[in-house]
């Protein structure tokens, strides 16, 4: 989908007087926003691709789609792009009077700027029709327009995820878990994964081994030893195998291969 834009404003003064939507795409890592600070309210809902969210005192979130992420006015923060192509995002913005006047009715959440909300085709209906009228409104209808802006984001609001504690818990652990078997030829820091989950590291080690059974260390081996099994019954050499482990050397990996299979690469093989 290609970016379509538009952004009004209800008399001259645009920290108050602004209405934009639109569906906004960000292929590439330049397109992340550091230390990034707007003097008026806008949210965004990610449609696809995944991120990352910094807020003012530097906490790290992960951000995926489905996540609905508000820009605080006032407040420095940072969104950073995974520049795969795939980020797809429909934004809202309004007016510092009407944020202020929405947060005095409890109506924005506070606790988070990241929310997960359930959405369907229908909110994207929603989202194209806003976008539609504020493109077609005249300027008398801007005040208008303004209130079905806010219609749309509280109506998104309404659906934010409910969950326990112990779903969340089990959501970061499944994270954690896909991070772990990913990219088995590179080296992972484990204090990078409990920074991307939100935990720190020694919480995300008793959390995780409680979760799986084994520790986060364990758990990458078995990744690695997994997936060289599958290249060695499909017939690549056990010199290629360890390089592509993430292994320095062959002597590494059939020690490693041996202590955990049980039998060497090259019996493995031969069985």
């Amino acid at each position: 989908m290609k970016k379509d834009v538009i952004y009004r404003c209800i008399g001259t003064e645009f920290t108050n007087g602004i209405i934009a939507c639109g569906f906004m795409t960000k292929p590439t890592h330049e397109q992340s926003q550091y230390n990034f600070v707007i003097n008026y309210y806008s949210c965004f809902l990610l449609l696809s691709g995944s991120g990352f969210y910094y807020t003012k005192d530097n906490v790290k979130i992960p951000i995926h789609a489905g996540n609905f992420v508000q820009r605080i006015p006032g407040d420095y923060h940072s969104t950073e792009i995974i520049p795969d192509g795939n980020w797809l995002e429909f934004f809202i913005s309004f007016g510092r009077t009407t944020y202020d006047y929405l947060r005095s009715l409890s109506l924005l959440p506070t606790d988070s700027p990241v929310k997960k909300v359930i959405y369907d085709d229908s909110t994207i209906q929603m989202f194209s029709r806003l976008l539609q009228h504020l493109k077609e409104a005249e300027d008398v209808e801007l005040p208008y327009m303004s209130l079905k802006a806010q219609e749309v984001v509280l109506s998104t609001l309404h659906h934010i995820q409910k969950g326990s504690p112990e779903d969340a818990l089990k959501e970061s652990m499944e994270e954690a878990c896909r991070l772990l078997s990913s990219k088995v030829n590179t080296t992972i820091s484990l204090k990078d994964v409990a920074n991307t989950i939100n935990m720190s590291y020694e919480n995300f080690r008793k959390q995780f081994r409680k979760f799986t059974g084994t520790s986060p260390a364990q758990y990458r081996i078995e990744q690695k030893m997994k997936h060289a099994k599958l290249m060695l019954l499909s017939g690549i050499s056990i010199k290629e195998t360890s390089m592509l482990t993430g292994y320095s050397d062959t002597y590494s990996f059939t020690k490693q291969f041996t202590h955990s299979v049980g039998i060497s690469p090259g019996r493995y093989k031969d069985k």
